[in-house]
């Protein structure tokens, strides 16, 4: 894919992906297009280029052979890597990245994305930096004690559109569980209390299909932190094309999928044993045995939008995230020792006012 692709046909500016109208957009003449218009262009790439890149896959041994797509990613993606805290920050040919979105260091140029980072599939940003600002203030200026810091024109210019890599897993699996089951009932008769305990044999079995289950790919991003703002909306999500990351920086995986696949499973199974318990109506269940299996496992690597924040404050990083389509915001807020004192002083200076007060009237009544 030729960069010329993400110039605006009218002005050659750069072309940025709109979340709220869901078009790619040009913010100097003002011409707006669809995915549809920007698959046309890419279609109607230039004749050489076509010939040159044909060219250059016959001279490839087969053994290396990479597909179109690949190539295509190699060419228009870039790294900058944060010689700070390691971070690589992914986007595309035209993005000219600035800072470190995890620790707001400058960042170098580092050159091209492998084609195994390749996403198969990218949700759009379901809208823009201005809606995510103001879920994030509406959120936080809930919180009385809060740093000022936090909300602060300065920081909040530090949220970034950040395409997090995750790693989504569609299988179907099988789970059996052997215990006892007991039914106990009590009664009082006379003087005498009765217990009565019935114990049977109980065994599941259960066959259950997961599509989409998630798990970030980033070592830099809490898994908890990512887990916290799910669910996504997998109807939207759509083949993945270099353009929806213009005008955002995307995280590049570096936990791979057979990482992953121990937090994936657990998921999975927990939720399998929770259906098998809930299906048991006894009283209690003892020496629980079960027996999980995954018969069929595919893997999606997808690109999940975030509007990412993080805060440093008395030397530890605070992380917020936003879920780039539905609006969940997740992350600890740190307390402002100082407005929590002012509180509590306030609350004291009250009280020992009232107790005051009611104390010289209930004196002045009883004299």
């Amino acid at each position: 894919m030729d960069v010329k692709l993400y110039q605006c046909p009218n002005c050659s500016a750069d072309l940025k992906f709109d979340p709220d109208k869901q078009l790619f957009c040009c913010e100097y003449c003002r011409s707006e297009y669809t995915e549809t218009d920007i698959n046309n262009m890419i279609a109607q790439r230039n004749d050489a280029q076509q010939q040159a890149a044909e060219e250059a896959r016959k001279q490839t041994p087969p053994e290396e052979k990479k597909s179109e797509k690949d190539v295509e990613f190699e060419e228009n993606t870039r790294v900058y890597q944060c010689p700070s805290c390691g971070a690589e920050i992914v986007c595309d040919y035209n993005t000219a990245a600035s800072f470190c979105y995890y620790c707001h260091n400058p960042v170098i140029l580092k050159g091209r994305v492998g084609g195994l980072y390749r996403p198969d599939k990218v949700m759009p940003f379901a809208f823009g930096k201005d809606k995510a600002v103001e879920y994030f203030n509406n959120w936080a200026k809930s919180k009385k004690f809060i740093p000022n810091d936090l909300i602060s024109d300065k920081q909040i210019e530090k949220m970034t559109g950040l395409y997090v890599p995750f790693w989504v897993a569609d299988a179907i699996t099988r789970s059996m569980m052997e215990a006892k089951g007991e039914k106990i009932r009590s009664w009082t008769s006379g003087n005498y209390r009765y217990t009565q305990t019935q114990v049977f044999f109980v065994r599941r079995d259960i066959n259950v299909r997961y599509d989409g289950v998630p798990a970030d790919g980033s070592k830099k991003i809490e898994d908890s932190l990512m887990e916290s703002i799910e669910p996504y909306d997998y109807s939207k999500i759509r083949d993945f094309d270099m353009a929806y990351l213009s005008g955002f920086l995307a995280d590049k995986y570096d936990v791979t999928k057979e990482q992953v696949y121990p937090r994936i499973y657990e998921r999975m199974m927990e939720n399998n044993m929770a259906a098998i318990e809930s299906s048991c109506n006894y009283d209690k269940l003892v020496g629980k045995s079960f027996r999980n299996n995954v018969e069929q496992l595919r893997w999606s690597y997808v690109l999940l939008p975030v509007w990412f924040m993080t805060f440093h404050y008395k030397g530890k990083v605070w992380e917020y995230a936003i879920n780039g389509q539905s609006g969940k915001i997740s992350g600890e807020l740190p307390i402002d020792e100082k407005k929590l004192r002012r509180h509590y002083l306030f609350i004291l200076t009250l009280v020992t006012l009232i107790v005051f007060v009611l104390g010289y009237f209930l004196g002045g009544m009883l004299l």
